[in-house]
């Protein structure tokens, strides 16, 4: 079997409109409150570390790909902007930020 007919077949249940919404929905809420009040997320999470926010921004990339619905070609980025990856990072992340 191909890794990226398994990949796809993965993904499958993301297909639909209202997880496209909901990645571009949280996409915008976390990127637009890191724009703007940086300070909050820093001070919520215990004086954020690079490394973290390294992977909060790749989890954002991810959830703005599948929420605009490009979908990668190569088996590695498809795995990388995994909507079932930057929905993980993202939702843990609140919980932690409001915790």
């Amino acid at each position: 079997m191909n890794i990226n007919h398994f990949i796809d077949q993965l993904h499958r249940p993301f297909q639909f409109w209202l997880t496209r919404f909901f990645s571009m929905a949280l996409a915008l809420l976390l990127s637009g409150l890191l724009l703007v009040n940086p300070t909050h997320i820093a001070q919520s999470s215990a004086q954020l570390e690079h490394g973290y926010l390294t992977l909060l921004m790749v989890a954002l990339s991810g959830a703005f790909v599948h929420g605009i619905g490009f979908k990668p070609i190569f088996w590695l980025w498809k795995i990388v902007f995994s909507p079932y990856l930057s929905w993980a990072i993202l939702l843990t992340f609140i919980a932690f930020m409001f915790n």
